[in-house]
């Protein structure tokens, strides 16, 4: 009896620390040297001392000074070694003592109903049960929560708390940390609705926590997408500027050779080549390579090679696309520009020289403009639901940006992370009567 007790109390707090570092999005990774040491190690001396005391003191004993034991110290490890304010933490050590109740209700059933299956198959039931709610917790509740408390004050925090401070206090009430009690049917049934009314209460409050980010997200991906085409706006008109310049270069092109012709007729043959070497690299700057029929695409093609080259980093272009496209020159420029130029700084970032490539395609197929950007990387790529994930504020949105172009023409994005290599993919129908633009 007292070591199967001293696994499940392991269990426990194996699940509360799991739980907390989860609602709080701590990652061991990154805290810092003495920090994340002394983070796994006091956690450590707690889960040991606390399976110890089991085996030494009567249960019912120790559960007395429960929280003592264990609530206490582990608040104040996660204060001292992961820069969380105590209200968060608070806020996540409650809640954490409210997710458990599903696994301490299934251990209290089971008791009930297959007591044949004592002891080893109460242990693993409950932890079955531990891992399904740090599996949904993981998957459904982790976001929203991370959400709630960044944007939630602390006096916010305060009135949220008094949520599972409520759940807490009511439970303490029926008996939490009494095993003689809790196996009673009234006071198991008066927890479950308990249970039952707080869970309602935590559904309503993220459900709120996550329109409000969704809205927040959209806002910030649509300022992204307006910032996004109005730099594209500028970047084309600089282009086209560019194009001009070389139309007016072309255009006095007589003059460059008179001058050459005099410097000829001199005799000074050295003053000539020279000359002509200037004009020939103020020609190569200012003209556009052709790639296909599109002016716009060879513009942006052209400028991004220039950008790869003073990068260190080779452009492989195949395109072949008509000279009218149904989208935007702006949104285009946008799509092409924002995928380049992500393409091209992760490339340069590699090591090998032979792997710092890019690799572009444009082209129609069955009525479809199909744009494959590919590059080669170094280090992970996280991924969220499709989209490479950015953790630093105020990046990430260009992607965003790009998926919201698309979905406007009724097109498809993609976007893969695999075998260190980067791939984009973008799909726009040709038919423009089957866009609904506003």
């Amino acid at each position: 009896m007292a070591v199967f007790s001293s696994l499940l109390i392991g269990m426990t707090i194996l699940f509360g620390i799991s739980t907390q570092m989860l609602l709080l999005d701590i990652n061991i990774n990154y805290l810092k040297g003495t920090q994340g040491r002394l983070f796994l190690i006091c956690n450590l001396l707690v889960l040991l001392l606390n399976m110890v005391i089991p085996l030494i003191l009567p249960v019912d004993l120790y559960m007395k000074f429960y929280v003592l034991v264990v609530h206490l110290p582990i608040f104040f490890i996660f204060l001292f070694t992961t820069q969380t304010s105590a209200v968060k933490i608070m806020f996540a050590l409650f809640t954490a003592v409210f997710l458990i109740y599903p696994a301490n209700a299934v251990l209290t059933i089971i008791s009930k109903v297959a007591k044949g299956l004592y002891p080893l198959g109460y242990y693993l039931s409950y932890v079955a049960v531990c891992l399904f709610i740090l599996f949904i917790i993981y998957k459904h509740l982790k976001t929203d929560f991370n959400y709630l408390i960044k944007i939630s004050n602390n006096l916010s925090l305060i009135k949220l708390c008094l949520l599972p401070l409520a759940y807490y206090i009511a439970n303490y009430w029926l008996g939490l940390y009494n095993y003689s009690t809790i196996k009673s049917t009234g006071v198991f049934l008066l927890r479950v609705l308990v249970f039952i009314i707080t869970l309602i209460a935590y559904v309503l409050i993220l459900d709120i926590a996550k329109t409000t980010r969704e809205k927040e997200g959209l806002q910030e991906a649509k300022m992204a997408l307006s910032k996004l085409l109005i730099s594209a706006e500028h970047q084309l008109s600089s282009l086209q500027s560019s194009q001009e310049h070389s139309a007016i270069y072309r255009h006095d092109m007589r003059h460059h050779l008179a001058l050459i012709g005099g410097y000829l007729s001199d005799g000074d043959i050295g003053k000539a080549i020279e000359y002509i070497k200037l004009a020939q690299a103020d020609i190569d700057d200012i003209t556009p390579n052709y790639y296909c029929n599109n002016k716009t695409v060879n513009l942006i093609l052209s400028s991004f090679a220039a950008k790869a080259k003073s990068m260190g980093v080779t452009l492989l272009v195949r395109a072949d696309l008509p000279k009218t496209l149904p989208i935007s020159e702006t949104e285009l420029c946008a799509l092409l520009s924002n995928g380049l130029e992500n393409a091209i700084v992760a490339a340069s970032q590699v090591e090998t020289e032979e792997s710092k490539t890019v690799f572009i395609s444009c082209n129609v197929h069955k009525d479809n403009i199909l744009i494959l950007i590919e590059n080669n990387y170094q280090g992970n790529v996280e991924m969220d639901k499709g989209f490479p994930l950015n953790r630093r504020d105020g990046h990430g949105l260009g992607v965003k940006s790009m998926n919201m172009i698309v979905e406007k023409y009724k097109g498809y994005c993609s976007f893969q992370a695999q075998n260190g290599k980067f791939a984009i993919r973008i799909v726009l129908p040709l038919m423009v009567e089957n866009y609904n633009i506003k």
